[in-house]
């Protein structure tokens, strides 16, 4: 191929594949509402109270990213690499004047919503840096060095404070994907947070990812960058809170940050036990959606014994997802949210996964919505993929205990079957039959 035509060849490939990002939107419309609210008979959750004394609409948040000057086109913070985490809330509103939050509740969970329903980043206040993060290399002022103890015990504080009010001591972070501002994984948190009933505590890790389709090399490098304060996030929640189970969500070019993360995790913790690693680490689920990293690369962090720090390593696939597909073609490498080839099996792969039953494999290509627009924003597209993730952070069943089934008898290889929503009932009700009182 000419230099000019391959140019342009793959220019073309980089503005298809920036479907997964976006230019940092502002407002979000709510996503549908999980099958596990619409689908299964359960009440629904009388959040009153917790609403009026919780700040359900304050999302707690850890960033590398610097914060936003007049030069700057973003609001709050831009896409330039900080040299420290900094901690803070970001309050979420609703897109319409005359509704408040707890009207979200009741909108939010009609599964005949005809409405769009808008919300959007209000504020953020930041308290400060993480001080754990802080290095001699750290591009920060001596004021923000003197007041990071300050914020970082008011970040304690406050999630601590929370989970109190919680059923259970659980943390979950989200880590977004490529070619979005701050203000997404805030919302896409928020969204996430509200459908679990406000119950835990979530934290939206914005790494330095660049609003511009052609920065998709560069956000490759950035997200290897940030991986190491994810790590040092992971390493601090599990000192100095008081948590129990840290929960990890990575998302597109986010399972990047996270698996590298892992990683980083497996070498620190090398010759430990799993006992040593759970009680160090206190990891949950560690879950991979549309993964956009290459599957060698995560089975050499597994190797090193990643899949050793968690309860449960969830992989979620699709052979629908076209921004994976051109992804590939731009790495000459195959994505791990990629669907396997189940006629041509490695067997020391499926030895390997029969060996390692907290290792869980799931094609979301036949689960409601999972194909909608470029099969890549199944997370929040679909209300099937939406419940297995939550119940999943809630609960963490194994996979035929929440409702999946094997796509072959002899391989563990999950999917959603037709009757997914009636398997979905059954096993909510097992976990936590007081939804059906």
């Amino acid at each position: 191929m000419k230099p000019l035509l391959a140019f342009f060849f793959s220019s073309t490939v980089l503005i298809l594949l920036s479907a997964c990002g976006s230019k940092g939107p502002l407002v979000f419309d709510l996503m549908p509402a999980p099958a596990a609210f619409t689908e299964t008979g359960i009440k629904m959750p009388n959040q009153d109270d917790l609403i009026k004394d919780t700040l359900v609409d304050h999302i707690f948040y850890a960033t590398d990213r610097q914060p936003a000057t007049p030069l700057d086109k973003q609001q709050f913070y831009s896409s330039k690499r900080g040299n420290a985490l900094r901690l803070g809330r970001a309050q979420i509103e609703t897109g319409h004047d005359d509704l408040t939050w707890q009207d979200a509740r009741k909108i939010s969970l009609l599964k005949t919503r005809t409405e769009k329903f808008p919300i959007k980043v209000k504020s953020a206040n930041e308290y400060g840096l993480l001080d754990d993060s802080i290095h001699p290399y750290s591009s920060v002022t001596q004021q923000e060095v003197n007041q990071s103890k300050a914020a970082t015990q008011r970040y304690i504080r406050e999630i601590n404070q929370q989970l109190a009010q919680s059923k259970n001591d659980t943390i979950n972070i989200f880590v977004h994907g490529y070619k979005v501002t701050f203000e997404n994984p805030i919302l896409t948190t928020a969204e996430m947070w509200h459908f679990l009933a406000y119950d835990g505590v979530f934290i939206a890790y914005s790494w330095p990812s660049t609003p511009k389709t052609l920065a998709y090399v560069s956000d490759t490098e950035t997200a290897l960058v940030s991986s190491r304060h994810l790590r040092d996030l992971i390493l601090f929640l599990a000192d100095r809170t008081k948590v129990k189970k840290i929960n990890v969500i990575g998302y597109s070019a986010g399972s990047r940050v996270v698996t590298r993360a892992m990683g980083d995790l497996a070498i620190l913790q090398y010759g430990k036990s799993p006992a040593e690693n759970k009680k160090r680490l206190k990891l949950g689920t560690v879950a991979i959606i549309a993964g956009d990293v290459d599957r060698k690369l995560v089975g050499g962090y597994l190797l090193d014994g990643a899949d050793k720090l968690m309860d449960q390593f969830l992989i979620y696939q699709s052979d629908a997802d076209k921004a994976l597909f051109f992804s590939r073609f731009l790495t000459s490498r195959h994505r791990l949210g990629e669907t396997f080839d189940l006629e041509n099996v490695d067997q020391k792969a499926l030895q390997y996964l029969n060996d390692n039953p907290h290792v869980v494999i799931i094609d979301v290509s036949d689960a409601e919505a999972a194909r909608a627009g470029n099969g890549h924003g199944y997370l929040r597209n679909s209300p099937w993929v939406t419940s297995d993730l939550l119940m999943s952070l809630a609960y963490a069943p194994k996979p035929e205990a929440r409702g999946l089934v094997r796509k072959k008898a002899h391989i563990p290889y999950y999917t959603f079957p037709k009757d997914y929503t009636k398997r979905l009932g059954q096993a909510l009700r097992r976990y936590n039959p007081e939804l059906f009182d």
